[in-house]
């Protein structure tokens, strides 16, 4: 049922609203609420998630594959370790789509999803009104996943994948191929990533750091030439996806206004150096549900010296894409990979990071540093 006033709105939904949800509904109270979700149209089914994690996941029973062993190509450089303790997970969208349609919103009908496009919010009167095309909403507080618009423009993550299936053995489908620098003399940061399901199957992405995507031409042709090169010409396409993720450096300041909760992009969940999101949202919306009756919930909190190296090697990827993928080379040649993990997922000390960097080329980075400074 519809109603006009809601205790709690999400404006956008998409992945960082239901895993929200997810954790709301372990709550006392939680189908006491009157919650509606807003999003101008869904589009989960057509991603793929990727984390690495050490525990049992909350999303377990979501989990298509996963790795133990990782691979890092570049130029005539190859590295396969054990991430021991860590495995790197995948979660289809379609997956992650079904389970929500099919089992969750079923089960709590005090959650309504309408597939509306918001307009306005606006907060007044000590309740926010949110106008979409079709009808006026009144609630108490808003959880919004919409995108930004008050930061410069970013740079862009933007990728096309196939997923294929050949006709004979061809993949490893216990070690994901991580990146793999395999166009010498591009002048784009660009890398490959394989994530093989089985000895047959395989998800094969073409990814791009730079300001613009590009027309899909390019990345189909990347695609068929790095196939051909590695595997050979006798596979099929069974699906095919493509994104594009805004790589940002956000302030600490996510909830300004009152009453107003950010989650998502709009929360800085994507890591602006890797793109990687799926096991930030998570760990933020575990903290935000359990205390979301607070003025103030918790957060995800990040320590701002990894914001300085995310602006630092985004500098760098920017203005140097072949420097950029030599100090990649050099990271997984001098770091062994549960370290690399480590540091990605920002759980490192201070000795750690600068264990890492001191087997970095310097420059690149004392260079910025002292531009910035």
């Amino acid at each position: 049922m519809i109603h006009p006033h809601y205790d709690i709105i999400m404006a956008g939904g998409g992945a960082a609203s239901r895993i929200l949800l997810y954790f709301m509904r372990l709550q006392p109270g939680f189908d006491q609420l009157q919650i509606l979700v807003l999003e101008a149209e869904n589009r989960i089914a057509e991603k793929t998630w990727c984390f690495w994690t050490q525990q049992q996941h909350p999303f377990e029973h979501l989990i298509r594959k996963q790795w133990n062993e990782l691979e890092f190509k570049a130029g005539d450089y190859t590295t396969r370790e054990s991430i021991n303790p860590y495995r790197y997970c995948c979660i289809h969208g379609a997956d992650f789509d079904r389970y929500f349609n099919v089992e969750f919103f079923p089960a709590y009908p005090n959650v309504t999803l309408l597939q509306q496009k918001i307009l306005s919010a606006e907060h007044t009167n000590q309740h926010w009104t949110v106008v979409t095309e079709q009808q006026q909403f009144t609630c108490n507080r808003l959880v919004s996943n919409a995108a930004l618009n008050n930061v410069s423009k970013p740079m862009l993550q933007h990728f096309h994948g196939w997923f294929i299936e050949y006709n004979h053995d061809v993949f490893d489908e216990n070690r994901a191929l991580l990146m793999d620098f395999a166009l010498p003399g591009n002048d784009q940061f660009c890398f490959f990533y394989v994530l093989p399901f089985s000895n047959r199957k395989a998800l094969v992405e073409c990814t791009y750091y730079s300001a613009e995507s590009f027309d899909p031409a390019i990345y189909q042709q990347e695609i068929q030439q790095y196939l051909l090169k590695r595997f050979g010409n006798n596979f099929t396409i069974y699906h095919k996806e493509q994104g594009t993720i805004p790589l940002q450096l956000h302030t600490d300041a996510i909830d300004a206004a009152p009453a107003r909760i950010n989650i998502g992009q709009s929360a800085g969940m994507i890591k602006p150096s890797t793109g990687y999101a799926f096991q930030r949202m998570v760990e933020d919306s575990k903290l935000l549900a359990a205390t979301l009756h607070k003025e103030q919930p918790l957060r995800r909190k990040r320590h701002r010296r990894f914001r300085f190296y995310d602006g630092l090697l985004l500098s760098i990827i920017q203005e140097e894409p072949g420097r950029a993928v030599s100090i990649f080379q050099h990271l997984f040649r001098k770091s062994s990979m549960k370290s690399i993990l480590t540091f990605l997922d920002e759980n490192s000390t201070l000795a750690e990071e600068a264990k890492i960097f001191s087997k970095l080329p310097w420059w690149p980075f004392l260079k910025r540093i002292k531009l910035n400074g």
